[in-house]
């Protein structure tokens, strides 16, 4: 398997690679000779036209992460990405994290006490902001839950410090999963139903009702369930979204939409990391060890975790957007939410390989060398929290020049509170290795009465964007933002005392930049320059911090550079962007309660992505990342010095590749292929652990039975390649395994 890499490698560079992910579905007819023209909006009744052959060219949408100045993908200074809901049904991904992997240099992991984290730009976790229709939910590490694909209508991504744009903890990039809207053309239906290995199913419904002419209806409701790879995690969600959209006249809209989201998080928390020279049975090509650990045969996907655990949550998040025309030059949009959040983590999380005698359990049972040690994490979390944005769009001329500008403010009231409970034990029990018990959760001293740590997060913001086209070729793009933030951080111990000694408030007021010009060389092949900064609270869990943690806000600035280009009568799209990004006074999580200073952070690297499509039956599209993360000065316990060490679970190299074959040999039959590398990545701050690198094959067929429907047969890690998708440092004495060969077969029906 070590020399699929190089071929893999050179397999992307030999092919384009997508400039925006959503690669346009493949053509099944043969494009007609008369174009149409499609007109996307700028400003001053000056309509930018595209000219298309059968589809639309992905550089000329204008996707709302980009911002609120309606910039298209071509002619924003910055790299976006975008995957289609159509892309995600045909590829199979399940949730909006699988999608988010297909973009060049993203990948996603992370413990279900941090779920669906992504990681970019050599940025993880907190440093990743994720948004839901725009709007943001908190800390992603605490705050965030995996999306169902089926509700939504893309996952889009920005690269890159964004507070500028949202505010909030942006470093590495942005993900916004958008849902659904409804249509005023006809009634549309959709319904998805797949069953496949250890016992997966993932259903759903959905349609679109225009009640009147002027008042239109959509309603999707989706379902996943699995017993797990790892037998017993038993995932499930149910995530019901509906939206109802009035367009009474062209001058204005209104759309209210409720997201109601149920769920359990696979309780898999990890293997075990063990003394291969007690144990012996090394399971080759996952990981090497300075320190002699492994994992070994007789714990691979073993489960863990109590018989009983527990990882659920409800959310529910209804939110008002209404955007009035209200002269030709001026537009003023506002968005309003509410979101409700209660969530339970109780399990036995902590895994440690006990190597020698001494060690006793909470019930002062000696622990036999050979066995695991366990914990119990208690949390529960309770959030409320209420928002709004507003602002109004200016289109003018400067001196003859176009320019669009945007002045608008945003506020939020953030209610979190968060009770925990950990046993005072460094064990609560223990189990076997190779055949752990499948305990109860139990009771410990320690663990109850719960410590409860209730934080009060008020933030407003000032911004403004603004674009001028010097010239027909030349645009000028600058965005500022200036915010005041209150925290009111509260922590109580077990007997209910107020604990001062970690409690504190602070008031922060940050203030952003970004601007880059954006040159067209030709029609369709732009370059870009950008300087972007970024002005927030700290990397880790702002909800975790203590007093004396942190003073001031963290900084940080990326310079990036790029060219985008659409050529070949819009069937080939490429991108190439390189970057810098340098982040102080940042704060890295080095527990499951606990933060320290990492100093610095440094991170470069560059991204190529395209897709091309040779004729009406063949398409390619990839992508290839180069990372180059390292600390600055960091100490994240009195016995580990990680100052220039490799970021934790940052991968060197990322590629993705995929071929489809439509309509083989005339049938209504596609083909299709992908592949996925990972380079190797270190495992813990002291870069002692290291993850091998690997790469992945899956494979697809899909029959078209009549217009509408298509049944989809699909083989992931076709090799059964076993590999280490995340170490989470906080839990560092286990990692997470990846996935094994799995197979699934779904109906997909749309009209």
């Amino acid at each position: 398997m070590r020399a699929v890499p190089r071929v893999f490698g050179l397999l992307v560079i030999s092919v384009g690679c997508v400039s925006s992910v959503c690669a346009a579905t493949v053509q099944t007819k043969k494009a007609k000779a008369q174009p149409f023209k499609k007109p996307s909006t700028l400003w001053n009744g000056a309509p930018e036209e595209i000219t298309s052959y059968g589809k639309t060219p992905t550089l000329k949408t204008a996707p709302a992460i980009a911002g609120k100045l309606g910039l298209s993908i071509q002619h924003s200074p910055a790299t976006i990405n975008v995957v289609s809901h159509d892309l995600m049904m045909q590829r199979g991904y399940a949730q909006a994290e699988d999608a988010a992997d297909s973009a060049p240099g993203v990948t996603s992991g992370g413990s279900p006490g941090s779920p669906a984290q992504l990681l970019m730009r050599g940025f993880s976790g907190n440093q990743i902001l994720v948004l839901r229709d725009g709007i943001y939910f908190g800390p992603t590490t605490m705050v965030n839950r995996p999306q169902n694909s089926f509700n939504l209508e893309s996952v889009q991504i920005l690269k890159g410090p964004s507070s500028v744009l949202y505010g909030q903890g942006a470093v590495g990039g942005t993900e916004d999963v958008r849902t659904r809207d409804p249509a005023f053309d006809a009634p549309h239906a959709n319904a998805l139903l797949s069953y496949g290995s250890f016992n997966t199913w993932n259903a759903g419904i959905g349609g679109s009702v225009p009640i009147t002419k002027t008042l239109a209806l959509r309603t999707d409701f989706s379902r996943t369930s699995s017993d797990g790879y790892v037998k017993g995690a038993d995932p499930h969600s149910n995530d019901f979204t509906t939206t109802l959209l009035w367009k009474p006249t062209d001058k204005f809209t209104a759309r209210l939409s409720m997201d109601y989201l149920t769920d359990r998080l696979s309780t898999y928390y990890g293997t075990p990391l063990v003394n291969l020279s007690q144990t012996g049975g090394r399971v080759g090509g996952l990981l090497s060890s300075s320190q002699g650990l492994g994992i070994t045969k007789v714990s691979i996907w073993r489960y863990y975790n109590v018989r009983n655990a527990q990882a659920s949550s409800v959310n529910a998040t209804p939110t008002l957007h209404l955007e009035w025309q209200a002269t030709p030059n001026i537009l003023i949009h506002n968005s309003s939410y509410f979101i409700y959040s209660k969530r339970l983590w109780n399990n036995a999380e902590s895994l440690s390989y006990i190597s020698s005698a001494g060690s006793t359990d909470a019930s002062g049972n000696t622990i036999a060398p050979g066995r695991i040690g366990r914990d119990r994490f208690y949390v529960f979390q309770n959030q409320h929290q209420v928002g709004d944005s507003l602002y109004a769009r200016f289109d003018s001329t400067i001196f003859g020049m176009k320019n669009r500008f945007i002045l608008g403010g945003d506020a939020y009231y953030l209610r979190f509170i968060r009770n925990r409970g950990f046993p005072n034990a460094d064990y609560a029990d223990s189990v076997s290795l190779a055949s752990p018990e499948q305990t109860g959760l139990g009771d410990f001293a320690g663990e109850y009465p719960y410590k409860k740590s209730p934080t009060t997060m008020v933030q407003a913001g000032l911004f403004m964007e603004d674009v001028l086209t010097i010239r027909d070729d030349l645009r000028l793009v600058g965005e500022f933002r200036y915010d005041w933030l209150s925290l009111n951080r509260q922590n109580y111990n077990q007997d209910g005392s107020y604990s001062a000694a970690t409690s504190f408030k602070g008031h922060y007021n940050p203030d952003n930049f970004r601007i880059g010009p954006v040159f067209d060389i030709t029609k369709n092949v732009s370059v870009y320059g950008v300087y972007t900064t970024g002005e927030d609270p700290p990397g880790s869990n702002l909800f975790l911090a203590n007093r004396g943690q942190f003073t001031r806000l963290s900084h940080s600035r990326q310079g990036e550079i790029g060219i985008k280009a659409n050529a070949w009568d819009g069937r080939f799209t490429t991108t190439l962007a390189f970057y810098d990004i340098r982040r102080t006074r940042m704060l890295v999580a080095t527990g499951v309660d606990t933060v320290a200073t990492a100093g610095a952070q440094k991170s470069r690297g560059l991204e190529w992505q395209g897709d091309l499509i040779l004729d009406r039956h063949w398409s390619l599209s990839g992508n290839v990342a180069y990372t180059y993360s390292r600390y600055g000065s960091f100490h994240p316990s009195a016995s580990v010095d990680a100052s220039g060490n490799q970021v934790p679970d940052v991968p060197a190299v990322t590629a993705n590749l995929w071929a489809i074959w439509s309509r083989v040999q005339g049938l209504p039959l596609d083909l299709g292929a992908g592949m996925r590398y990972v380079s190797s990545r270190k495992g813990d701050y002291a870069n002692t652990l290291t993850l091998k690198d690997y790469a992945l094959m899956n494979v697809f067929a899909a029959w078209h039975t009549y217009k509408g429907v298509t049944v989809y047969g699909r083989i992931d890690n076709i090799g059964n390649k076993h590999f280490i998708q995340w170490a989470d440092t906080s839990y560092p004495d286990q990692v997470l395994l990846g996935a094994p060969r799995s197979f699934s077969i779904s109906v997909q029906a749309g009209f």
